[in-house]
C-alpha cells in the first residue's frame, strides 16, 4: 500500500527511503532534455533537489548563449497572449514547452530573463524561484510572470 502522508502547510515533509530511491531512478534514467521539466515537477511538489539546478546550468554551457535575441524571444513568447496588470502569465509547463521547442534549457532561459529584469522572481525559504504564487480564481497557483515591454 502506498505511503499516505498528510501535513499542514507549515510542517516540513521528509522523504522516505523508497521515495528517495524512486526520485533517484527518475533522474538517473531521464534524458538530459527532460531534466528541466523533471526539476520543475519536483519543485512544484516542494521536493528540494539540492544541486540539480546547478548541475543543469553547468551541464550545457553553450545553452547560455543560445538565447541570442532576447527581444525576439520575448516577442514570440508573448505574441497573442493577454497582458494583465502584472504582466504576461505562463504556467511552468507552457513556458518549459515553449523553450524546449526552440532547443533551449528552460531553467537557463528563466535565469537569463530574471537577470535582464524581465522575469519576476521571488525568494522563498532562502531559494530564488522563477515563478510566483498568485490567486487564480479560488486557489493559489504558480505562474511565471514576464514584465510588459517598457514603453
Amino acid at each position: 500500500m502506498e505511503n499516505q502522508r498528510t501535513t499542514t502547510a507549515f510542517e516540513e515533509q521528509r522523504l522516505t527511503i523508497d521515495e528517495a530511491i524512486r526520485i533517484s531512478k527518475i533522474i538517473a534514467t531521464a534524458p538530459a532534455a527532460r531534466m528541466p521539466m523533471i526539476a520543475q515537477v519536483f519543485s512544484m511538489a516542494r521536493v528540494d533537489l539540492d544541486g540539480l539546478e546547478e548541475l543543469l546550468e553547468n551541464e550545457n554551457p553553450h545553452s547560455r548563449s543560445a538565447l541570442i535575441d532576447t527581444e525576439q524571444f520575448l516577442s514570440e513568447l508573448t505574441q497573442g497572449r493577454e497582458h494583465t496588470e502584472r504582466g504576461y502569465l505562463f504556467t511552468s509547463e507552457e513556458f518549459n514547452l515553449f523553450c524546449l521547442a526552440r532547443d533551449l534549457q528552460p531553467l537557463l532561459v528563466k535565469k537569463h530573463l530574471y537577470q535582464k529584469g524581465v522575469l519576476e522572481g521571488v525568494t522563498e525559504c532562502g531559494k530564488l524561484r522563477y515563478s510566483v504564487s498568485m490567486r487564480m480564481g479560488s486557489e493559489h497557483q504558480r505562474r511565471i510572470v514576464i514584465a510588459p515591454p517598457s514603453t
